[in-house]
């Protein structure tokens, strides 16, 4: 900055010299004058004026040059600048060439080439300058308060796989040489675990399975529900004690659907009766107005299948889902008998929910859209099924159709 007559202190010098000589013997205008001064020191003309003009004012106000503030900020300094830490950075770059990133070298950096004298020097005043007077009040006044209430604590539960092979997909690499990793992602962990913000990791309700066919199996529902019920509440009681309870957030995952032994799934079924097929509870279906309950299994005084379940095809056919098809003795009088039951065998939820239907249709003619986008636009306002584990129950979704 003041290298003489090359330094940038000399180039201002002779701007406002310039200026103010342009001014008193040419008489020119101030910023004109400026503009020029400043394209004869090779600064730019108009943000060069400028700044020609503010010297100018400094000079005729207390006869001093305009400073400059380079090189005195604290982070002008680069560590590389040293040959020692250069060294040791190029060490540990070659060390670990197959497995490196800037995240990587800066954590190095701040952790192993800084001199951790700056660290303890925080951690003491940390410790010893904090103020008594709010130790007191935390002591005597906030903490009793706390410990009269029973607190709910968040404490969000996850999933994740990783496999063997699973490295990073770039790393950093000297010229010329390629990392080789093998092929296939290999064996694999499926891993479940809690935390809470005032404990952290909660490494005593941890799940490790080694998943897959020819190992532990994969993850269900069961497998969870014997997690929570052994291993995440009794964890959360020891580590926080009886004043605490638990807020187990758990997101809407197919891992996690447990059902009772009966319970009603069709996918449990098998089309025949008996064969090896789960025992449901009993359910119920409406005909008319009157609630009829269905058993699942059959009487244990039946012919063939005592005690056995039902199978799908028997549900169905006792459930009578095809009204017509189901009382046809193949006559055009009965057919025409029949027409009227069927029609207001019907229930006016299903006919508002088709009109409501065919409303949307009509409007997305009505825009102009054509056959494909205004199936579409149907769709929009129709219940989708989501394959995403974060998704909308169907029974919410049956509701919003309405």
């Amino acid at each position: 900055f003041k290298a003489g007559d090359h330094g940038l202190q000399a180039y201002h010098a002779r701007a406002i010299q310039s200026q103010l000589h342009m001014m008193v013997h040419n008489s020119r205008g101030a910023m004109y004058a400026s503009e020029r001064a400043a394209e004869s020191q090779g600064f730019s003309t108009v943000w060069g004026g400028r700044m020609v003009h503010m010297w100018v004012q400094k000079w005729i106000a207390d006869r001093t040059l305009p400073g400059s503030m380079r090189g005195c900020h604290a982070k002008v300094f680069s560590f590389l600048e040293d040959p020692t830490i250069r060294a040791e950075l190029r060490s540990y770059l070659r060390t670990n060439k197959w497995a490196m990133d800037p995240t990587k070298l800066c954590k190095y950096m701040k952790t192993n080439v800084i001199t951790p004298e700056a660290q303890k020097y925080i951690q003491g005043v940390v410790n010893t300058e904090m103020p008594k007077g709010l130790i007191k009040y935390l002591e005597t006044e906030l903490f009793p308060c706390i410990q009269l209430k029973r607190h709910l604590v968040p404490t969000p539960q996850d999933e994740m796989t990783a496999q063997a092979n699973d490295g990073k997909p770039k790393s950093w690499v000297l010229e010329g040489e390629h990392a080789l990793k093998k092929k296939g992602v290999g064996c694999g962990l499926h891993q479940s675990d809690c935390n809470c913000s005032m404990v952290g990791w909660l490494k005593e309700a941890s799940q490790t399975l080694e998943y897959g066919k020819n190992y532990d199996g994969y993850w269900n529902g069961e497998l969870f529900v014997k997690q929570l019920i052994e291993q995440i509440i009794p964890a959360f009681e020891r580590a926080h004690g009886a004043g605490y309870r638990a807020l187990i957030m758990v997101d809407h995952s197919q891992g996690h659907s447990a059902y009772s032994n009966d319970a009603l799934l069709a996918q449990w079924m098998n089309l025949n009766p008996g064969g090896k097929q789960a025992c449901m509870r009993s359910g119920w279906f409406i005909r008319g107005s009157q609630k009829i309950i269905q058993p699942m299994i059959f009487a244990q005084n039946h012919a063939e299948f005592p005690d056995k379940a039902k199978g799908m095809k028997q549900v169905l056919i006792e459930r009578v889902k095809k009204y017509l098809r189901d009382h046809c003795d193949y006559s055009f009088n009965t057919l025409q008998q029949n027409m009227s039951l069927a029609l207001e065998s019907v229930h006016v939820h299903t006919i508002r929910r088709w009109e409501h239907r065919m409303f949307r249709w009509m409007e997305a003619y009505r825009s102009g859209l054509d056959a494909k986008s205004a199936q579409f636009q149907v769709r929009a306002f129709s219940s989708r099924q989501y394959k995403s584990h974060r998704q909308i129950p169907e029974t919410l979704a049956a509701q919003m159709d309405m």
